[in-house]
């Protein structure tokens, strides 16, 4: 499923996602489609919850989600979602915003459909992440949340898309930390860091590198700055 439409595993938007995506207790896909995110290897042991009603989809991610659901609205009303639990949805765009404006899915959204799932999105208590590109009714629907915006080259050439979040991703423990950095150069310098940071601490000690620990243990989420923002879900 490597070249399902739409899917999310080209190289510069993968690590974006990455850096994104928080530590939770569950995680919920509403639209798998080929699983870029989900089949990787940094996300696979999340043992998603997912839905989609292409029965190919389903066929292919049997044997990867705990559950399966033939449509987001039915896992949703199914699985009693807490605010421990994390949403990845990446819904089928609006036709105005596709390059090409032929039908590309097997069961497509209108805008109606739309404007149901984001209702659906933002009446619920846990951490979602969405994308879509710019749409006056994405807008205007997720005011309160944070925007990333992305471009990133695919078949058809550059596209420009848009990641929205009702949390702040910079203030949360992330569950893969496998390419942190806002680009290759940023997330070789940061991997640099890392290792010269272990380097230093495996010379050390034992005693001190338990005391090294000890402190390292005590930076929970009510010391870090600004963590105090990262339970405040928003909607409209």
């Amino acid at each position: 499923m490597s070249k399902y439409i739409g899917n999310k595993n080209f190289s510069n938007v993968f690590p974006t996602l990455c850096n994104m995506i928080p530590k939770a207790e569950r995680y919920f896909s509403l639209f798998l489609g080929g699983g870029g995110v989900e089949f990787s290897k940094e996300f696979i042991n999340c043992n998603w919850i997912a839905s989609d009603k292409n029965l190919q989809v389903q066929k292919n991610s049997s044997s990867m989600a705990l559950r399966f659901y033939s449509d987001y609205k039915e896992l949703l009303e199914k699985e009693k979602i807490t605010q421990n639990d994390f949403i990845f949805a990446d819904p089928p765009y609006l036709f105005d915003c596709r390059k090409s404006k032929s039908k590309l899915y097997k069961d497509e959204f209108n805008y109606e459909d739309h404007v149901e799932f984001l209702n659906y999105m933002i009446s619920l208590q846990c951490r979602i992440l969405i994308t879509h590109p710019s749409h006056l009714l994405y807008e205007n629907k997720l005011v309160e949340w944070e925007r990333k915006e992305l471009k990133y080259m695919t078949r058809g050439g550059w596209y420009q898309d848009n990641i929205y979040t009702n949390y702040f991703p910079d203030h949360v423990e992330l569950f893969c930390y496998n390419y942190l950095g806002k680009d290759r150069t940023d997330r070789q310098r940061i991997k640099r860091k890392r290792k010269n940071v272990l380097k230093k601490i495996n010379s050390l000690s034992f005693h001190e590198k338990k005391a090294i620990l000890s402190e390292l243990s005590k930076l929970n989420s009510t010391t870090i700055p600004g963590n105090e923002e990262q339970n405040n879900y928003t909607g409209v």
